[in-house]
């Protein structure tokens, strides 16, 4: 288990594809275990995860790379994610600097499909 994943004292909630914009966007390397991005998870809704990238030490605008994501608060969005689900990443509110490919769950509270994904997010019976 590596370092972050022993911080985070849970399993990573999803594996994906980072691909980080060439232009536009982000304009320095961003490091494994040290990014922490928003993303776009709903049409109103951004939430941070910790990134961990598998093969290399840091991702380079215009790389793609496999990646593992702890979302800060995954119980507040269940369902929102399915395999193929490409999702935008963000640095701000307003700009996009990459985009997130969801491959392979870990945390199933987030396990959803398009046919029951709903674009806003509603806060859960229950959330104070």
């Amino acid at each position: 288990m590596s370092k972050l994943a022993e911080s985070m004292r849970r399993s990573a909630d999803v594996e994906g594809r980072l691909h980080l914009f060439g232009s536009g966007g982000r304009q320095a390397p961003a490091f494994s275990g040290d990014y922490r991005p928003a993303h776009k998870l709903h049409v109103n809704y951004l939430s941070s995860g910790i990134h961990e990238y598998l093969d290399v030490d840091c991702v380079h605008p215009g790389e793609t790379v496999r990646v593992v994501v702890w979302f800060i608060t995954p119980h507040v969005y269940p369902g929102c994610l399915w395999e193929g689900r490409e999702v935008g990443v963000f640095e701000s509110e307003h700009l996009q600097v990459g985009t997130l490919e969801v491959m392979h769950f870990h945390n199933q509270i987030l396990r959803g499909s398009p046919d029951t994904y709903k674009s806003v997010w509603y806060p859960p019976v229950g959330l104070e």
